[in-house]
């Protein structure tokens, strides 16, 4: 992976945009680059981390002619387009077949990429900046428009504009995570995902235009066992291309469904596949004793780290800190210390993200059958209290927190249940001020595909808000503060097609998720492991947040620091403390992310 970085002004300091381009070293520490044009107007700037063609001919920014390039990604079926353009090539890189692809093809070229990316193609033909992100967005890109030109790069923390979006504050109120176009900070945007932009450096005018929206229709269906061998024919072929690397590659490996099924097929592409795991010393929250029966199943070379408290503890700061928007993941910690132990061995990892969101893994995607079945039911507002009433457990995906989520939601239409489920214990965080800007924000999502299967739609709104905004975020970020490149063979072209056009009945069927990924599964690990209840990927956050994180809880949500934000009610968030101090209540993952959330504003001195 790399960062890229641009800017089009009247006068470019070339040394403030080279300091801002060294701000993303950790995306690229193998080399940079630079290039500025003649009138000083515009400059581009690279941090390298070396995967493919790892001379310097596949340096970056790379000119062609009339033609510029940065790049970020990995565009898998380089050879096959390579074959296609009949040109003279410098190198060996998916870089120029990019920068040769476009100069051929234009901005249809988008459309024939299958993989991960995110570009900036400087067209001095048309004095025009094209940027364009990957179908789902795996690969992040942002820009702003400037008072007399342009800006963009593949993180925030490059951006000089530190004003707080109020509406990017209500939604993170909201879900935890900041999705959408709009980003945390007032004025800078997030390049949608599947689009490409034009900014006109005469007009100083930009141009948005979607290439790729998901189809959804039901082509694979019937015989089970036939689809079954599509998909495994599918899913190979994506690994295959997965694999393509001059540096060494891994595959990391929990014991879900998901990794799983890529270590299997791995396995069975190549014959020495060095898997990775992290565990905890503290065994409720561990999966690695599972997640090695499997490597030894499947015969890979199974490297495990078990991490104590105290490691975990002492770089929670730091973890938080790297995203550049706050972000109330937990899980974000135990992802970084995977990554930082994969990249002692490799520089490459595959990962099972986005099969949920493609295939129907999470619970909420039979909540309409569900909720169709206690609307019916007598005596609701009993069972509501006696529900509420529930003791709060420890666990990202505890019963009784899954079972009070289902029932403050089920009294919406299932549209606006996808929505509120996730919000049961915000109200009253935010000032009157600083809401109302958003209500039901996923209406805009539900309306695009209102006339597909409800369990499409649900999918659908899922791989548009949390998987680019909370999922692929975290991965990107984890793993590019240890320069390891992350690979997700199940958001490869052929594997989107083939999910979107699967019978839903083979996704989700009653309180059944990822039914076709399971079957699949059965052919390479027993039942036992096939079928066992999902886990999160998560650690011991509630206890941890009373006893050995109390003081950096306190400490970041202190009177002092809250009142500084302007937007959060004092009293609100200390009842909430109090609350889960005295065990009365599990505020786990409120807390979390109020100290992601002023953390940020504080440290980044954001403008309120």
């Amino acid at each position: 992976m790399c960062g890229i970085i641009g800017q089009y002004d009247r006068q470019i300091d070339t040394d403030a945009f080279v300091f801002k381009r060294d701000l993303l070293k950790h995306r690229g520490p193998d080399s940079s680059g630079l290039f500025v044009s003649d009138d000083k107007k515009l400059a581009l700037g690279h941090r390298r981390l070396s995967i493919i063609d790892l001379s310097d001919r596949a340096r970056q920014p790379m000119k062609i002619g009339d033609y510029v390039i940065v790049y970020n990604g990995e565009v898998y079926n380089f050879n096959e387009l390579r074959r296609g353009l009949a040109a003279e090539y410098l190198s060996s890189s998916d870089t120029e077949v990019i920068l040769r692809a476009y100069i051929k093809y234009g901005t249809d070229a988008f459309k024939m990429f299958d993989g991960m990316f995110a570009v900036c193609i400087f067209d001095q033909k048309k004095k025009q900046l094209i940027l364009a992100r990957d179908r789902y967005g795996i690969k992040p890109l942002y820009y702003s428009i400037l008072d007399d030109g342009f800006f963009f790069a593949s993180e925030l923390k490059c951006f000089d504009n530190k004003k707080l979006n109020k509406k990017s504050l209500e939604k993170f109120s909201h879900q935890y995570y900041v999705y959408g176009e709009e980003t945390i900070l007032e004025d800078v945007y997030k390049l949608p995902a599947g689009n490409f932009a034009s900014y006109d450096l005469n007009t100083k005018k930009l141009e948005l235009k979607e290439y790729w929206q998901p189809q959804f229709s039901k082509k694979y269906s019937g015989d089970i066992n036939q689809v079954k061998k599509e998909l495994h024919d599918t899913l190979s072929d994506s690994i295959k291309q997965s694999l393509i690397s001059d540096v060494p590659l891994g595959v990391f490996l929990s014991s879900g469904i998901d990794s799983s099924l890529i270590a299997a097929l791995t396995k069975e592409i190549t014959d020495k596949v060095d898997t990775f795991t992290v565990g905890f010393e503290f065994s409720s929250f561990d999966e690695s004793k599972d997640a090695g029966k499997i490597a030894n199943i499947l015969g890979t070379n199974h490297h495990k780290i078990i991490l104590n408290k105290q490691e975990v503890l002492q770089k929670i700061p730091d973890i938080m800190d790297s995203f550049d928007q706050p972000f109330g993941d937990s899980s974000a910690v135990p992802t970084y210390f995977l990554n930082k132990f994969a990249k002692e061995k490799v520089t490459v990892c595959l990962s099972g993200d986005g099969a949920d969101e493609l295939f129907g893994g999470y619970p909420l995607y039979y909540l309409p059958w569900a909720n169709n079945i206690y609307r019916h039911l007598p005596l609701k507002s009993l069972i509501e209290k006696a529900v509420f009433a529930l003791p709060s457990s420890a666990g990202k995906m505890s019963f009784d927190y899954m079972l009070k989520r289902f029932v403050y939601a089920a009294k919406y239409p299932f549209t606006k249940a996808h929505f509120y489920y996730r919000i049961m214990h915000n109200k009253g965080l935010l000032k009157d001020e600083f809401t109302g800007l958003v209500k039901d924000d996923f209406a805009t999502y539900f309306d695009k595909v209102k006339d597909e299967e409800v369990v499409n739609q649900l999918l659908y709104v899922d791989q548009k808000t949390i998987m680019e905004g909370a999922y692929l975020e975290k991965v990107d970020r984890m793993s590019m503060k240890n320069s390891l490149e992350v690979r997700v063979p199940f958001l490869n072209n052929s594997v989107i097609d083939f999910a979107n056009n699967l019978d839903t009945s083979l996704k989700v069927k009653k309180n059944h998720t990822k039914l076709i990924l399971k079957k699949l599964l059965e052919d390479y690990l027993p039942k036992e492991l096939v079928y066992k209840r999902k886990q999160g990927f998560s650690f011991p956050i509630a206890d941890w947040l009373r006893h050995e994180l109390k003081d950096f809880m306190l400490e970041n949500l202190s009177s002092e620091k809250i009142e500084r934000c302007k937007f959060l009610n004092k009293n609100k968030v200390e009842e909430m403390i109090k609350d889960h101090l005295s065990e009365k209540k599990d505020y786990n993952r409120e807390l979390w992310a109020l100290i992601s959330l002023v953390r940020y504003i504080n440290k980044n001195n954001i403008k309120v």
